[in-house]
C-alpha cells in the first residue's frame, strides 16, 4: 500500500470515529417535571437536583434550571437512573435548607435508560405543615429521641409526627424536621394530650411505617426522651 493509500485510509478512519463516538456521548434524554405546592399551586423558580444514588446528601450530580410560572422546567441528561429532589429556596440561590425553603422530601428514582420520562414534585417546607394547629412557645413541650431500625442503627431522612387520633393523616396535626445521621429528632407538642407518634421516610406523607405508639405529654415535664424504632421493609 503506499504512503498516500495509507493516509486515505487514516483520514477515513478519523472521520469515522469523529462521527461515530460523539454519537454516543452527546446522546440525551429530556425529563420534564411540574413542581407545585401542597395546595396544587405551581411552584416559580424550583430546581431539580439529580443524583446517581439515593444519597441525597453529597453534591448533585446535575442541576435543573428555575421552573417556569406553570411550574414547569425540563433538563437534559445522559441515559442512566437518577434520585431526584424538588427544591424551592426564595433567594433563588444554592445552600443548606432554610426556614422558608420547600422541599420534595423523599428522592425519586427516575430511570432514563430508554427514553424522557415527566413526572411531577410536592414541595413544602415540613415547618409550616408542622401542625394544623400551632402550639406556642410557652405552652409546648419537647419530645426528642431517636429513629432507629430493627438491628438499632439510626435512620436517616424519616420524620417523626403526632396526631391526636390513631387514625393516619397524610397532613398529621404536628412533624419533625428530617432526621440526621444520627437518627435524632424533636417536636414540640402542647401538653395534656395523648398522642399517636409515627414515622415515615416518605414526604409529603403517604403512610407509616410500622404501628404508631401512644405517648401522654404530662405538663410540668421540660423534655420527655423517647426512642421510636422504624421498621424498614
Amino acid at each position: 500500500m503506499t504512503r498516500t493509500c495509507v493516509q486515505i485510509v487514516l483520514v477515513v478512519m478519523v472521520y469515522t470515529l469523529t462521527c461515530a463516538f460523539p454519537a454516543f456521548a452527546l446522546e440525551t434524554h429530556l425529563l420534564k417535571a411540574k413542581v407545585s405546592d401542597v395546595e396544587g399551586r405551581p411552584m416559580v423558580g424550583a430546581k431539580l437536583f439529580l443524583y446517581d444514588s439515593p444519597n441525597v446528601r453529597m453534591p448533585a450530580q446535575f442541576i435543573s434550571a428555575l421552573s417556569d410560572r406553570a411550574g414547569q422546567l425540563q433538563i437534559d441528561l445522559p441515559p442512566g437512573k437518577y434520585w431526584v429532589v424538588a427544591r424551592f429556596k426564595p433567594d433563588g440561590k444554592y445552600g443548606p435548607l432554610m426556614p422558608g425553603d420547600k422541599h420534595s422530601g423523599e428522592p425519586l428514582e427516575v430511570d432514563l435508560t430508554a427514553g424522557g420520562v415527566e413526572t411531577d414534585f410536592v414541595v413544602a417546607d415540613l415547618r409550616e405543615l408542622g401542625q394544623k394547629k400551632r402550639a406556642t412557645a410557652t405552652d409546648a413541650l419537647r419530645l426528642k429521641g431517636r429513629v432507629v431500625d430493627t438491628q438499632g442503627a439510626p435512620v436517616a431522612q424519616a420524620v417523626v409526627f403526632a396526631n391526636r387520633s390513631k387514625e393516619f393523616s397524610e397532613l398529621p396535626d404536628f412533624i419533625s424536621a428530617w432526621t440526621g445521621a444520627d437518627g435524632q429528632y424533636e417536636i414540640y407538642l402542647p401538653p395534656g394530650v395523648t398522642y399517636y407518634v409515627g414515622v415515615s421516610r416518605q414526604f409529603p406523607l403517604k403512610y407509616q411505617e410500622g404501628d404508631s405508639k401512644p405517648v401522654v405529654v404530662e405538663s410540668g415535664k421540660i423534655d420527655i426522651a423517647i426512642d421510636i424504632n422504624l421498621t424498614v421493609q
